[in-house]
């Protein structure tokens, strides 16, 4: 392994690094034994002016690239998986799902959050890419020998979640005896700095993930689109729906503290005035503000999961979900929505799945390929 500047070879396990603070000045967590203000925290958030190497992966292969300066909550150092191609100038960014914490009854009781006290490693991802029910489904989005799949030319980037942040934090804090790095955000600045010399003739970037995967690449279109210029950026949020105010006060109001604990206020654009009182208005705002770029949401009707993290009733977030589509949906030409009309949870891994005739690979391939027929398709 050669740091955040080289690619683990096979059979190496990445480093686990110690728990650092955030530099403020370098506005990415700093190195073991830096100095940094208490409390201090900041926008992590690309810059061109720090730009790092491309990285050299094989074509077609996926690969483990570690960095230094990117990290789990528990101080472990992590890093993406890239699969390159030389077929397309197309990327699809996937970043993985596994729930959330905001205290220290949620990650470390409840444990709410996949990979957060005990982090993510090499092992974990080969196992997730070898996998023949999720990044290696025979037929689906990442199987470049699947005719009808439209990103089998696609170059493809893992990014593994082990932060409990939606993948939208800047902060770190102190849950009893523990630290907790909740800096999903920062780490995808640092992964972009390589990620933007990598891919430097990119046309389209589609970011897409499963539940809180999903939020993830929302909340992460604004720095993606900065770092990539004059590519365009899409969203494809797999069953990461946000839940409008007035559905979520009727739970257990958690996005307070999610702003609070992951200082999300760093992931969010200044402009949107509405983001300061729902996170559920970035789609319509991003809608509004990049016509180019096409947003779609993937949900079920009845989502298995949602309602118990924003402690509502199923038929409370089908409410807050057609709330979602009227507001944010209907208004903007460019994006549209797939609804399956049932109970469960995660549509991107059933690409055959069927609703009013249409499945869900079609209603994807829509969006990729920028089909004038593209609509969005209820029960």
């Amino acid at each position: 392994m050669r740091g955040d500047t080289g690619i683990v070879e096979a059979g190496e396990d990445p480093a686990d690094g110690a728990a650092p603070e955030l530099d403020a000045a370098n506005q990415a967590p700093a190195e073991a034994g830096a100095a940094v203000p208490d409390g201090s925290v900041v926008r992590g958030d690309i810059d061109a002016s720090v730009l790092a190497e491309p990285i050299a992966a094989p074509i077609e292969k996926w690969t483990w690239v570690p960095f230094s300066n990117a990290f789990c909550a528990n101080g472990s150092s992590i890093g993406i998986g890239v699969n390159r191609s030389t077929t397309s100038a197309n990327v699809v960014v996937y970043f993985e799902g596994g729930g959330a914490c905001w205290s220290e009854e949620t990650c470390y009781v409840q444990k709410t959050a996949v990979y957060f006290s005990i982090a993510y490693n090499q092992a974990n991802f080969v196992a997730d890419t070898t996998s023949p029910e999720y990044m290696a489904l025979p037929g689906g989005f990442f199987d470049r020998t699947a005719a009808a799949n439209p990103f089998k030319d696609a170059s493809y980037v893992y990014v593994p979640y082990c932060t409990g942040d939606l993948h939208g934090g800047s902060n770190v804090v102190q849950y009893g005896a523990m630290k907790a790095m909740h800096v999903g955000y920062q780490n995808f600045s640092a992964f972009l700095r390589r990620l933007a010399p990598t891919f430097p003739s990119a046309g389209q970037i589609f970011l897409t993930g499963s539940s809180a995967g999903g939020d993830g690449a929302l909340l992460n279109f604004g720095q993606t689109q900065r770092a990539f210029g004059n590519a365009v950026v899409h969203v494809i949020d797999d069953s990461g729906t946000l839940m409008p105010a007035d559905v979520e006060a009727l739970g257990t109001a958690i996005e307070p503290s999610w702003r609070t604990q992951w200082n999300l206020a760093a992931a969010l654009p200044a402009e949107c005035e509405a983001c300061s009182t729902t996170l559920a208005a970035l789609y319509g705002y991003y809608a509004a503000s990049f016509p180019k770029s096409r947003f779609s949401l993937l949900s079920y009707q009845d989502d298995s999961v949602i309602p118990a993290y924003y402690g509502i009733t199923t038929a409370q977030f089908t409410d807050g979900l057609n709330e979602d589509l009227s507001t944010y949906f209907v208004p903007n030409a460019n994006a549209r929505s797939y609804v399956a009309g049932m109970f469960g949870h995660v549509l991107f891994f059933t690409p055959l799945l069927a609703t009013n005739g249409t499945t869900v690979q079609e209603f994807v391939s829509g969006l990729a390929t920028n089909d004038a027929s593209w609509a969005s398709v209820h029960p």
